[in-house]
């Protein structure tokens, strides 16, 4: 396996269990459209998230704040449109009620994979242009 797909899933796993200790309900993950995935598709408080996972390496997960390139950088324009159809497919497939509360969460993931100690800092609702 690449490196960076080894990266992408401990930081899926890092982020998961992140959520279960915040009370998140996890009700799927690696959703999978025609147009792209869902990395967690969650519940909290009577509302779905769809949480986007994007993890970096680091060598000291405890000290991120001058990194080159940042878990929200690989959040490109064309991830999000792929995101964004996804979640309208979930909730069409799924027949969510349309009065249905959810939101998109970006989880950033820091790793230091000698040691595979991380870190996540939750982005909550976020909206891209």
């Amino acid at each position: 396996m690449a490196e960076h797909n080894e990266i992408g899933k401990i930081g899926e796993s890092i982020a998961k269990t992140f959520l279960m200790k915040l009370d998140f309900s996890i009700l799927e993950t690696n959703y999978r459209t025609r147009f792209g995935e869902i990395d967690i598709i969650a519940q909290k408080d009577n509302k779905l998230r769809f949480v986007e996972v994007k993890s970096v390496k680091v060598n000291d997960v405890s000290d991120t704040r001058n990194l080159t390139v940042t878990p929200e950088d690989n959040l490109t324009g064309e991830k999000w449109s792929k995101i964004v159809v996804s979640v309208q497919t979930y909730l069409q497939h799924k027949g969510v009620p349309h009065e249905t509360k959810w939101q998109i969460d970006l989880a950033c993931v820091y790793i230091n994979t000698e040691t595979r100690e991380g870190r996540v800092k939750l982005l909550e609702n976020i909206h891209k242009e």
